[in-house]
């Protein structure tokens, strides 16, 4: 691989920019390897260097344009290549786990049993056939090379506007959406545009408030709220049923609630035939106490007027909604922490090993003590979910008091920000981001519905997502440091594919000069005088 000339501004690589550093000294201190380590490093450190190091040689200035083209074009297919090779792997190893777990009693037509290789070879062209994986793969190769292309003939053009290089360049990849379905561009589009504008206020923020990440999670889940218990086909199907599953919430309950809030149920007993499984329960009977609640409510003149279903529907094995609400406390602890368990002790084993053979203890109680206060966070969000439906039951029970409606929904849904405080400040973030898209694709329809916003915009996913890449570009050309840890790491693999910097660094301290305080800013050098230039 012939290496770009050096020494020569016309001809540096694309240099993404990052504010100055203080002075960093990196020190190698490692202990004396053994000999069977040493073979090892040296014969993989050809295939695996411990600097960072590109795949493909990235463009200059001084590139020609079939250079240019031909490295684009190199980039986008390694990066193909690449995201398909590891999905692939990824869904074959749990195709065959879910395979071995299946009870061998499979036969063909003939009664022959099945063999293991003929199973393999099955899981393995299906895998191979995934239209979803193909299509994954096509749109990040597609960004790579759409993004090598125009940024690389921005960077030559040298026009007026090149501080909007990578915006434009950014945003022009937009393009590669395309080769993702419809239906999942209009999912992809809102969390791009939410982790553009995520990442602006990260590099360039407006104001310092502590809690913003609060602010955004409890903001999202308030319209996510009003999308689930309202509007739920505002959210994505696989959405509403993980709200439900997590929550332990009956979609007939839910579905029963929504059209008494709406007053969407005819007057009269056909309510009755349609959710007979429902109020009539004959598998699973109720507590005394919660059966005499619902007849009260079906003796009622017309048990339709009431603006929501009891709350007994929902918890028929417990008489008092706060001893159910706890009892979903546990319960939701119980089930998540092995989830969470494994969602914090992978990522730990990849990058903190060093940390785990030097203090195992230290090491298993952090993962210990940060899965138990993430399973605490999901059963706050899930106790504050279960409210919307206890309280205004309770209210209305007891002093006859009517809450129903959007706003009550959006209220509950806001407090789910507090369930946040239990999460690591860096995670928050994460999470925040998370609900954030859900929240304004769930907006979208709602106005769309009620004829505030136009029914149909043309390319509007499109449109959306490459405002999206453009900020996010922008971001990353110019104040990488600044963005999230995440959407950086994503972006760096796609433009410039390289192997990660696993050199070992060590930041000292700079030496002060006595006469100077360290924590002062340095004293203002003022540049000697030079006489003024008279033009030409």
């Amino acid at each position: 691989m012939k290496s770009s000339p050096a020494n020569s501004a016309s001809s540096t690589p694309t240099d993404y920019k990052s504010s100055p550093s203080s002075p960093t000294t990196f020190i190698r201190a490692t202990p004396a390897p053994s000999k069977l380590l040493t073979r090892i490093r040296a014969a993989t450190r050809s295939l695996f260097p411990p600097e960072r190091r590109s795949f493909i040689t990235d463009t200059t200035t001084a590139s020609r344009k079939r250079a240019i083209i031909s490295i684009a074009l190199r980039k986008g297919l390694f990066v193909f290549l690449s995201v398909h090779g590891v999905l692939s792997t990824t869904l074959l190893a749990l195709a065959l786990v879910r395979t071995r777990t299946v009870k061998n009693n499979s036969h063909h037509l003939h009664g022959q049993r099945r063999s293991i290789a003929s199973k393999v070879m099955q899981v393995l062209l299906q895998t191979f056939r995934s239209s979803s994986t193909a299509r994954l793969a096509s749109w990040l190769g597609l960004y790579s090379t759409l993004w090598t292309l125009t940024y690389s003939f921005l960077r030559k053009s040298q026009h007026r506007y090149s501080a909007w290089n990578p915006f434009i360049a950014g945003s022009l990849c937009g393009v590669s959406f395309f080769a993702q379905a419809k239906a999942d561009r209009k999912e992809i589009a809102p969390n791009v545009l939410c982790r553009g504008i995520y990442s602006v206020l990260m590099c360039y923020p407006l104001c310092h408030f502590k809690y913003a990440d609060m602010l955004l999670f409890a903001l999202s889940n308030a319209q996510s709220a009003i999308g689930y218990l309202l509007y739920p086909d505002s959210l994505p199907a696989w959405y509403v049923h993980w709200v439900s599953r997590v929550g332990e919430l009956s979609p007939r309950f839910v579905a029963l609630n929504r059209e008494l809030d709406r007053s969407l149920l005819p007057s009269g007993g056909t309510f009755l035939q349609d959710h007979h499984r429902l109020i009539f329960r004959d598998t699973l009977p109720r507590t005394w106490y919660n059966e005499t609640r619902i007849q009260s409510w079906l003796n009622l003149p017309d048990p339709t007027l009431r603006k929501g279903a009891p709350c007994a529907l929902n918890h028929f094995r417990h008489d008092s909604c706060l001893a159910y609400n706890l009892n979903q406390v546990c319960r939701t602890i119980l089930k998540m922490s092995p989830t969470y368990a494994i969602l914090h002790l992978v990522p730990a084993l990849l990058f903190r090993s060093k940390v785990l053979l030097k203090s195992p203890i230290t090491f298993m109680s952090s993962i210990v003590k940060k899965t138990i206060l993430s399973a605490l966070f999901l059963a706050t969000f899930v106790s504050v979910v279960q409210n919307c439906f206890c309280l205004p039951s309770q209210l209305y029970e007891r002093f006859g008091i009517t809450i129903r409606g959007a706003p009550f929904y959006g209220m509950m849904g806001f407090l789910t920000g507090v369930s946040l405080l239990w999460e690591e400040p860096k995670r928050r973030g994460e999470l925040a981001l998370y609900c954030a898209p859900k929240a304004l694709y769930s907006l979208w329809a709602v106005l769309k519905a009620r004829n505030l916003v136009p029914k149909k915009v043309f390319m509007g996913d499109i449109l959306v997502s490459s405002i999206g890449c453009g900020m996010l570009m922008h971001c990353f050309v110019n104040r990488k440091e600044r963005m999230p840890a995440l959407a950086r790491g994503i972006i760096s693999q796609i433009v410039d594919p390289h192997t990660p910097d696993r050199t070992k660094k060590t930041r000292a301290d700079p030496p002060h000069p006595p006469s100077e305080h360290p924590l002062l800013p340095p004293p203002r050098v003022h540049p000697p005088f030079e006489p003024a230039r008279l033009p030409a």
